[in-house]
């Protein structure tokens, strides 16, 4: 029993001080004294185990606890932490997972620790391994990962161009009889040539179980890709290569790509990013490929190619589309002669029914973007990809983008949408979206998110109803009121002199209306103050039997008696209390924009500085 061990070892203690007189005689019970607390030690860890024994958790199987541990890894490897503490609680914990080969098969660039990845290599045995990793991981270090390629499940090796080349040969000469996915990375696009001749990497002996191929950045002809049984396949580039730099590039080979894509019926995921052949600019598409499985296409480059490629492609109903195009803005092709195309897939066969529709349209940069969805939810669902993801680049009239997002609209048949989303955030024009828009009748919410979608709110309200509400003159100004004071309020619920009844001939069955950066002090043209708009089309949806029960209203600077306001007519009101700077604030504001920007907003929300001697406008 431990209480002996102690009483012993007291009483050996006070034998010691009473009879020790030298200093060989003090060593040697010093020693005995280590042995009597190796001992005790050894019997409080024999009695924690036999205590951990009792424990209920214990008498779960050792095949629950691995499989405890396994999602404990898989989660902590998400977040790029290390799982092992867990083996750290006690002997039985330990032991199960150096039992268990598979928790050890997962490699990264972190940790760098040589000696680590060793015993993680040795405890892994011969369990499949997935070896994700960069050339900066060391020379002697990736060398110890050569000899296990035999048994690798998953091989992803970035930052190709920072490997040592012995590395890279002695990686290539290795059999891979089970690896199931490769993914090859580089920093930049890197060209192949005799003296980097890693595009053959892998690809000289037999993948008999290779179904995923990621390659990156990394540019190598189509014919040396392994083939039939891939199911995922993934190429992509920084840039697209132009049909004048193309003419000697293998791998810009048209009929190498067709050939690649017509040996390769069991795709189920197709990326093909900024490396379309310039040749399919030019192509009639009469070639027909038929992917009877692919669930996901992705498709990235110049209008032209983009949409050649997809003409020759059969598709399933079910295909989800990202297209991104770069427009070319040449008389001989036009950016929209991909959406008959699209309207052949989404409405022949089996017309899929959207119910989501959002549509960006960034005027700084030329790029209009619209996402068509049958599902519902309004935060990202992992793993669920929208039916059409469709962007255009570089556009550069302002009415183009208009005219794309028109007759977008018009080929994919959105009278069955239940959420419009709209983002558009230059001021200096507003879209007729009541053209757009008027047959989606199914609509019951509508977000907007910048000044350009105002044309979307005033759909909601006529033009002659937008100022039926009642606005006091200007007041004091705060920083965030932009100096315009409006002090609108609204109709009692119970008042029979509100907006006479009006046909709402948009969004019949609209009940939620979501506003995202918007000033409500700014002018709005022939509607007056942006808040009067907001508030007449409540009240007259209210008035209409058809009133809002949702309004939520964010980065929009309100006064809190706007806020009020609204918050009596709609149940369900939210809203983030931005109201712009406080009237104490104002002498700091003045100071903040006098450093920082030498000047003062003016009515509009601009800042007017004198530059060279012309205003600035910043907004």
């Amino acid at each position: 029993m431990l209480s002996d061990v102690f009483a012993r070892l007291e009483c050996e203690v006070n034998q010691f001080q009473s009879t020790i007189q030298t200093s060989k005689a003090r060593a040697a019970a010093l020693a005995t004294v280590d042995q009597d607390i190796d001992a005790a030690k050894r019997l409080i860890l024999s009695i924690l185990t036999r205590r951990n024994t009792l424990v209920p958790i214990s008498v779960l199987p050792a095949e629950i606890f691995s499989r405890i541990f396994n999602f404990v890894a898989l989660f902590n490897r998400s977040f790029l932490q290390d799982w092992i503490h867990v083996t750290h609680v006690c002997r039985h914990w330990r032991q199960i997972a150096l039992d268990d080969s598979t928790l050890w098969t997962h490699f990264s660039s972190y940790p760098r620790n040589k000696d680590w990845i060793a015993e993680r290599l040795s405890r892994a045995r011969n369990a499949p391994l997935v070896i994700k990793v960069d050339g900066w991981l060391g020379k002697d270090t990736l060398s110890l990962f050569i000899p296990h390629i035999s048994h690798t499940r998953e091989l992803h090796l970035h930052s190709l161009s920072s490997f040592h080349p012995e590395i890279v040969q002695k990686i290539r000469i290795q059999k891979a009889p089970v690896l199931e996915s490769l993914e090859l990375g580089m920093s930049d696009n890197f060209p192949l040539d005799s003296e980097h001749a890693v595009g053959h990497l892998f690809f000289k002996g037999p993948l008999p179980k290779l179904r995923i191929l990621r390659v990156l950045y990394f540019v190598f002809p189509w014919s040396l890709f392994p083939r039939g049984q891939l199911t995922q396949l993934q190429v992509t580039l920084i840039g697209e290569v132009s049909a004048v730099a193309s003419k000697d590039s293998q791998h810009d080979d048209l009929n190498q790509l067709i050939d690649l894509l017509i040996d390769c019926p069991a795709l189920e995921v197709l990326t093909l990013e900024n490396c379309l052949p310039a040749m399919l600019s030019e192509s009639s598409g009469g070639q027909t490929i038929h992917f009877p499985r692919l669930s996901r296409l992705s498709l990235r480059g110049s209008s032209s190619r983009v949409t050649n490629l997809l003409k020759m492609l059969k598709l399933s109903s079910a295909t989800t589309l990202r297209l991104i195009c770069t427009s070319e803005n040449t008389e001989t092709h036009n950016d929209y002669h991909i959406l008959p195309i699209l309207s052949e897939h989404f409405n022949d066969l089996n017309p899929v029914k959207f119910r989501r529709f959002e549509a960006d349209l960034d005027d700084e940069d030329g790029v209009i973007r619209v996402v068509a969805s049958t599902c519902l939810a309004l935060s990202p669902v992992p793993y669920i990809h929208p039916e059409l993801s469709l962007s255009f680049h570089s556009v550069a009239e302002l009415d183009n983008r208009v005219d794309i997002l028109r007759r977008t609209c018009d080929v994919l048949s959105l009278s069955t949408i239940e959420f419009l989303s709209m983002h558009f955030s230059t001021p200096k024009q507003f879209i007729n979206c009541n053209e757009i828009f008027q047959h989606c009748t199914e609509v019951t919410m509508v977000k907007v998110s910048g000044r350009g979608t105002i044309g979307l709110l005033q759909v909601l309200t006529p033009l002659n109803l937008a100022n039926t509400t009642v606005r006091g003159k200007p007041g004091k100004s705060k920083c965030g009121d932009n100096g315009r004071g409006a002090q609108a309020h609204a109709l009692n619920d119970d008042d029979n002199d509100g907006p006479a009844t009006v046909h709402v001939s948009i969004f019949p069955k609209l009940t939620s209306l979501l506003l995202e950066m918007l000033y409500f002090t700014d002018a709005v043209p022939g509607s007056g103050v942006l808040y009067d708009l907001v508030m007449s089309a409540v009240q007259l949806r209210k008035a209409n039997k058809t009133p809002l029960t949702t309004l939520y209203i964010d980065n929009c600077v309100i006064q809190e008696e706007q806020a009020k306001a609204l918050e009596k007519l709609v149940p369900d009101f939210r809203w983030d209390h931005d109201e712009g700077y406080d009237e104490g604030d104002h002498e700091d504001c003045n100071e903040y924009y006098d450093d920082e920007y030498g000047g003062w907003p003016d009515d509009f929300g601009h800042l007017n500085v004198g530059w060279g001697g012309d205003a600035w406008e910043h907004e």
